[in-house]
């Protein structure tokens, strides 16, 4: 645990990371509908971890931490759900194209 969550700052950010890295570590490449919805969160977490690494200076002074630490430590977060977005949007098409495939094949 580093010294801004130590403060006890973004809890409720980190609770939806949390939630989103947990549905991902559960995610199965059959499960289309999750992966849609898993992509949908991250494109809205990773917006608001965006935000705070662009306030960075700001968050920085309000709460006497480096600039720099809290840049890399949201930038960081915000990668990573990027990351788990793109997976996610990769599962969504397979699953779509598999199932349109799967009726063709029944005709």
């Amino acid at each position: 645990m580093n010294r801004i969550e130590e403060l006890g700052l973004f809890t409720e950010d980190l609770e939806q990371y949390q939630v989103i890295k947990d549905n991902f570590e559960s995610l199965s490449s059959e499960d289309g509908q999750t992966a849609y919805e898993l992509a949908k969160m991250c494109m809205i977490q990773s917006d608001r971890w965006n935000e705070i690494a662009f306030n960075a200076a700001k968050y920085g002074k309000e709460y006497s931490i480096s600039k720099t630490d809290l840049y890399n430590w949201a930038y960081h977060r915000y990668r990573i759900l990027m990351t788990i977005h793109e997976f996610c949007r990769v599962v969504y098409r397979q699953c779509n194209e598999d199932l349109r495939n799967g009726f063709r094949n029944e005709i």
